[in-house]
Order: C-alpha cells, then structure tokens, then sequence
C-alpha cells in the first residue's frame, strides 16, 4: 500500500503525522486489498472556525473512495473522515461477500 500525505498552506507538526499514520494504517483491518491511501489537509481562508479540511482518497481494485469533512480542527476532521472511509471499506467488504467474489 501507498501512502501520500499532503498538507496545503501550512505545515504539520509530529503529532499530527503520527494521528495520520496511525488512522491509515488501520484500515488495512478492513480491507486488506487497499492500492493507495492519499491524505490532504487543507487549511482554508475562511472566517467560519470551520476551516480544516482533510480529504481522503482510498484506491482498491476497481473502486475509489473519497470522502472530505472540514471541522475546527484536524484531528477531529480526521477521525470523522476515517470512521466513514472505515464504514466504506466494511460495506464494500460485504458486498463482495454476497456476490462471491
């Protein structure tokens, strides 16, 4: 699995990273077919407090996931954005399931 992380107009610090890393890394317990993993954050010109973005897009074998959630701050835009990829990644699971593949 590839990873690529990338942080648009700011630059991350340690922990950040590692909350990153950890997340990613954990959605091999799901599916284990996993191509590549990329992670944008962004920090948006806004003046809503809402302006951390992170994006996640997970390639599988003939699929695409992504999915983008801006928050107050990243770690919470990182947890949502990951339990949704997690729950994704379950369903997708499944579906191949029933359909014997």
């Amino acid at each position: 699995m590839k990873y690529n992380f990338q942080f648009i107009n700011f630059s991350a610090d340690g922990k950040l990273l590692d909350l990153l890393k950890k997340r990613t890394n954990k959605l091999n317990l799901f599916f284990n077919k996993i191509i590549s993993v990329q992670v944008y954050a962004k920090l948006k010109n806004s003046p809503t407090s809402s302006n951390k973005e992170v994006e996640f897009i997970i390639s599988i074998p003939g699929d695409q996931f992504i999915v983008k959630k801006s928050s107050y701050s990243f770690e919470t835009s990182i947890n949502i954005v990951s339990s949704t990829i997690e729950r994704l990644l379950k369903k997708h699971k499944e579906k191949l399931k029933l359909n014997g593949v």
